[in-house]
């Protein structure tokens, strides 16, 4: 039937919209201007879609990874308490450098995303439009290379 890409899955295939018009009316139609529109809402809100299950796969290897440097941020106190005064004989790096920033950056950016959209809901009672979450705190131009 249809071309297979790697792995044997179809090939992605950038999106694109085609609108029809009949030929019989114009883009200063109402009704093909309505249509329009509304074949614009909902290719954002795939777009949304999109955005949000990516998120949610990130959010999975994210909670790994996190689960994953706190069993060793606590075997590392284990050990450090084992040592007691000979803790200067430590072969751990010292806690606290630029890895716990950016843990605590992303954190504040979820912080964020959450309880902006939970305050857009409770003073609309609605989901909120496009465009809020970018002004929510997290730095655009500082990101980092991607670890899954």
């Amino acid at each position: 039937m249809g071309s297979q890409g790697p792995g044997g899955l179809p090939p992605v295939q950038a999106p694109y919209t085609v609108l029809l018009l009949p030929l019989g009316t114009s883009r200063q139609d109402p009704g093909a201007q309505t249509f329009f529109l509304w074949l614009q809402r909902m290719q954002a809100l795939e777009r949304e879609q999109d955005a949000l299950w990516q998120g949610l796969e990130l959010l999975e290897h994210g909670q790994a990874w996190f689960e994953a440097r706190l069993r060793e941020a606590q075997q590392q106190q284990l050990h450090l308490g084992a040592l007691g005064e000979n803790f200067l004989t430590d072969p751990y790096p010292e806690p606290g450098g630029p890895q716990l920033a950016q843990i605590q950056k992303v954190n504040i950016c979820l912080q964020n995303l959450i309880q902006g959209e939970e305050l857009s809901r409770q003073q609309k009672g609605v989901t909120q439009p496009k465009g809020k979450m970018a002004q929510l705190g997290c730095p655009k131009e500082q990101r980092g290379p991607t670890r899954v």
